[in-house]
């Protein structure tokens, strides 16, 4: 039996992490939950945004300045780490569900390093007003850095569904989900 994996890809703040905890209460299987923040988290406090890990930038944007993050080379092999252990976690029969924010690239990478796997793609959005406010409740995310994402993160990828975290529960959502395994 190939492993099922659910790819969820959205925003900071988008409601992901959320959704991927309750899609583990519900799943019939055993499904790990695979964070990117988790990853980060390896780093010691302070060093996420040294160049080399994740370079922090203030872009000029038609709604002013907004942060930006991009992958610094050590960063982006740490992320390449991850995206790895994904696979090969897939390869070996382990059901995951992955809380990412990804664009095409990196997208595609799964897409091709999970076949023969049953991977699930799903575009976790919510109106920007909404995250933005959850960015701001939540007291440790970067004002801004949604939507600033949302932008162009979804750009060129093909997803199998889209969630919108604003309109149900997440335990409502993860059945949806689910359902479409």
């Amino acid at each position: 039996m190939s492993a099922k994996v659910i790819i969820l890809n959205g925003v900071s703040s988008a409601g992901k992490s959320s959704l991927a905890r309750a899609i583990q209460e519900q799943a019939y299987s055993t499904f790990l939950h695979v964070e990117m923040d988790a990853f980060i988290s390896f780093l010691p406090n302070g060093h996420e945004f040294r160049p080399e890990w994740f370079r922090l930038d203030q872009v000029e944007t038609g709604s002013g300045k907004l942060p930006r993050i991009s992958n610094g080379p050590r960063g982006e092999a740490l992320l390449g780490v991850m995206r790895s252990f994904v696979i090969e976690a897939a390869k070996k029969g382990l059901d995951l569900v992955v809380d990412e924010v990804c664009y095409a690239a990196e997208m595609e990478a799964y897409r091709s390093g999970l076949s023969g796997c049953d991977p699930h793609f799903v575009k976790v959005t919510a109106p920007i007003d909404i995250i933005e406010a959850r960015e701001r409740a939540r007291g440790d995310r970067l004002i801004g850095l949604a939507r600033g994402q949302s932008t162009e993160l979804h750009e060129g990828i093909a997803y199998d569904s889209e969630i919108d975290t604003s309109g149900a529960s997440p335990r409502e959502l993860a059945s949806k989900i689910l359902a479409q395994l």
